[in-house]
């Protein structure tokens, strides 16, 4: 299966977060002959371990399977759907889209709604519809019905895309953040052969606070830890190059420091031998890579780095265009490129 077939098969599997069932039983399926075992703990992350030829020091390769998405709150007595937000999502975003129901009756597809334009007054046209104004319309006649059809409130939504190739070895589709990071140590994990243990973590609920990360960090304490995340790339109009120098196509990018825009708070300082590492390897191997410091996010590196007494961490991204959007964009050549370098990465001899 190439690149480009799985992160598909990724990709348009649902899995919001506290829902990443269906990505887990594909990545178990693809990992099932090339990894020395694979289990499930109890928050629901994936644990593959790859043995090397020696036990330590060990890594942890981070993953997380969850997507953002949306989750039933209240169904009304004609049959509408009222939702919540699970993880980071602009409102306008969702206005008009298609989204299937994950219900124990299996998908019931819908639509966002809103009031229409035409009986808004003229203050309102000037304004963005807040989510908590739209609702799902199903086709239900009542609560009664809708509930017949199976749906519940707590089901998840995701939203309906496909995966869709653009020009220049560029794709486009939904919750390649963070599939295309699973993806990539997917590849790491059945093609290389570490010095050390590996551990390959998918994890899940990364969007609502990182909390696959914390436990199963927590569990594993491993020597060194790395986060395989996307990052935000805006080389496109409107944004100036400054606010985000990363850039689609470029190569992967190697973090030095992230988190709240004010500050870089409640983020990752990348250790600087593990960086330092990262960035000789790409060099020697003429691997094209960029490095970066972001604003306004954070990945699982941040809580695998303050586990225990502490793990050596470090981010490696996929640069990619409309993060949260449902329409990511993204290059599989700097997907491919980041498989290359991780992979010589857990070939060669490492040290916390």
């Amino acid at each position: 299966m190439s690149l480009f077939e799985l992160l598909k098969r990724l990709s348009e599997a649902p899995g919001v977060s506290g829902f990443e069932y269906s990505v887990s039983n594909i990545i178990r399926d693809e990992l099932k002959n090339h990894v020395n075992s694979i289990q499930t703990d109890k928050l629901g992350n994936l644990i593959c371990v790859k043995e090397g030829l020696k036990e330590k020091p060990t890594l942890m390769i981070a993953a997380h399977m969850d997507e953002i998405g949306l989750i039933v709150k209240h169904v009304d007595e004609k049959g509408f759907l009222r939702f919540a937000k699970l993880g980071g999502i602009s409102d306008h975003l969702l206005l008009g889209s298609r989204v299937a129901i994950h219900t124990r009756k299996g998908i019931v597809y819908g639509v966002i709604g809103c009031k229409p334009i035409h009986l808004m007054r003229e203050e309102e046209r000037k304004q963005l519809v807040p989510y908590d104004k739209m609702f799902i319309d199903i086709g239900a006649k009542s609560r009664e019905e809708a509930e017949e059809f199976g749906v519940r409130v707590g089901d998840p939504i995701t939203l309906e895309r496909n995966l869709i190739q653009l020009k220049n070895n560029l794709v486009c589709g939904k919750a390649f953040d963070d599939r295309v990071g699973c993806a990539i140590l997917i590849e790491v994990l059945k093609n290389s052969k570490p010095k050390s243990r590996v551990y390959g973590v998918f994890t899940v609920q990364e969007e609502v606070g990182l909390r696959g990360a914390t436990v199963s960090a927590f569990s594993l304490n491993p020597d060194v830890g790395i986060a395989i995340d996307v990052t935000t790339s805006a080389d496109h109009p409107e944004v100036s190059e400054h606010e985000s120098p990363v850039k689609v196509g470029l190569g992967p990018a190697i973090l030095v420091a992230d988190g709240r825009r004010d500050s870089l708070a409640g983020g990752l300082i990348s250790n600087i031998n593990l960086r330092n590492k990262l960035i000789e390897l790409a060099e020697r191997l003429k691997i094209p890579y960029q490095v970066e410091v972001a604003e306004g996010g954070t990945t699982d590196a941040t809580a695998i780095h303050l586990t225990q007494k502490g793990i050596p961490s470090c981010v490696l991204s996929i640069p990619t265009r409309y993060v949260h959007s449902f329409s990511e964009v993204l290059s599989l050549k700097d997907a491919e490129n980041l498989v290359k370098l991780l992979t010589a990465f857990v070939e060669e001899e490492f040290s916390p």
